[in-house]
């Protein structure tokens, strides 16, 4: 049997019998020659490793890029000369896409963004960097730079205009939880709006100016532990960066004496606070098939990949202003049947977690959770918003004599009887009586709707 490895130039597996990577053409062992100051083999700012060529014109060069914080593989345009603007134009141009970062690689400025291997076309590119771009005039960014009407800092939040690592300015704190806190920022390179999240565990850390300390020395050995669960989050996003309806992560940096994790940022609303808007009114069951198909897909992913989202709910489903819904919030997300120590019970929602959260929660470890642990969050997310009331959780469940999920009195949804099982089903207390899959979970509920 010929022995898989990956390859040192595009990070790819490659079948070691061969001479030559069939995708780039790296040879191991092989001496490579400079390509405007970099060389493939070289790791800068512990954390690059730099592979082959892509593609090169005169005056600029696309590599292959691994980055091993996220554990992803990427690519890395520069210009020789160092020019800012056309990285930034350059990026506005690339359309198939996903554009990370400009930032200094190796002390070189350098434009980090990631392609899907259906739309890698090194010609493509070739002729995009030897195409003249000229400056946008209608000043569509302007807008996204204007901070004079940032909000005033409140308690322990970052003062709006500070600027983290001379590259994302804060405008304001738009969501603080239990570990953390969201910044809008605006990405002074690429002229967008991003979302950054601050690793800020409440519990355990205080902020002096704008460094990040612990609380007490016994509340150390917890805090680093709470930091490397935020590292696994940006790296199980890094996963999903081509996915739909998941939201983008584009780095994880240290800054402050603490991590920040870089996002898109989805304008929007939640389905949580939408429903509140609505005074609690029920969604027709085609609306909420229309909000549900989109997590689905995103959930379809993640189990795909063998990760379980952890914490789906009402208020980590996205409507974006253009009526897009994305599923958000990996926070909780971890491998299916991880026997690692987690965080869960900081994430835990009574009213959407399944009977398997609480046991980790009690032992600190994850043993029986999987895909089922999403199913049943997403089916406690269905009845709320077609009943307009939280069903009972767990532990009131448990605690009755009649264990099965119940119809509100209110409730006038049509096949009462029909719906009543699907529930039951989607929300079933033990495991193997749970719906078992989000195909399963769409079949049923589809039926239900013709």
């Amino acid at each position: 049997m010929t022995e898989t490895k990956v390859c040192r130039g595009c990070f790819t597996e490659w079948e070691e019998g061969n001479t030559a990577c069939p995708c780039c053409g790296w040879e191991p062992g092989k001496n490579y020659d400079s390509v405007f100051g970099w060389t493939t083999g070289e790791i800068f700012d512990k954390r690059y490793m730099l592979g082959m060529p892509y593609c090169r014109t005169e005056n600029a060069a696309i590599w292959r890029i691994y980055d091993t914080v996220l554990c992803i593989r990427l690519f890395a345009l520069r210009f020789v000369p160092e020019d800012k603007d056309m990285l930034y134009l350059t990026a506005k141009k690339m359309k198939q896409a996903e554009i990370m970062s400009i930032k200094s690689v190796g002390s070189r400025r350098t434009l980090l963004f990631s392609i899907e291997e259906t739309n890698q076309n090194p010609d493509a590119f070739r002729r995009m960097l030897g195409e003249k771009t000229q400056p946008t005039e209608s000043g569509e960014d302007e807008d996204v730079l204007d901070v004079t009407e940032c909000e005033q800092k409140k308690e322990q939040e970052l003062t709006p205009g500070t600027v983290l690592k001379e590259r994302y300015q804060i405008l304001e704190c738009i969501g603080v939880g239990g570990f953390g806190m969201i910044y809008l920022c605006k990405d002074l390179a690429l002229r967008r709006l991003a979302a950054v999240k601050e690793y800020f565990p409440a519990e355990w850390a205080d902020r002096e100016e704008q460094y990040v300390t612990v609380k007490k020395s016994q509340m150390a050995e917890a805090y680093q532990f709470g930091l490397k669960s935020f590292y696994l989050e940006a790296r199980i996003m890094a996963k999903f960066i081509h996915t739909p309806h998941v939201a983008t992560i584009y780095d994880v940096m240290e800054a402050n004496d603490t991590a920040y994790l870089v996002m898109n940022y989805i304008s929007g609303i939640s389905i949580g606070r939408e429903m509140r808007a609505v005074g609690y009114k029920p969604y027709p069951p085609e609306e909420v098939m229309k909000i549900l198909l989109p997590v689905t897909a995103a959930l379809y992913a993640f189990h795909e990949e063998k990760i379980i989202h952890s914490d789906v709910s009402p208020g980590n489903i996205m409507r974006t202003d253009e009526g897009d819904i994305f599923l958000i919030d990996m926070g909780a997300a971890k491998y299916a049947l991880t026997s690692q120590p987690v965080l869960s019970a900081a994430f835990l929602k009574l009213d959407y977690a399944a009977p398997e959260q609480y046991r980790t929660a009690k032992e600190g470890i994850p043993r029986d959770e999987g895909p089922w642990t999403d199913i049943y969050a997403l089916g406690a997310t269905a009845y709320y918003l077609l009943t307009g009331v939280k069903p009972p959780d767990v532990m009131q469940r448990l605690s009755q004599k009649q264990t099965d999920i119940a119809l509100p009195k209110r409730c006038r949804l049509k096949n009462k009887k029909q719906w009543l099982r699907f529930f039951n089903h989607a929300m079933a207390l033990e495991i193997r009586e749970r719906i078992g899959s989000v195909t399963e979970f769409l079949d049923e509920m589809e039926k239900l709707l013709e």
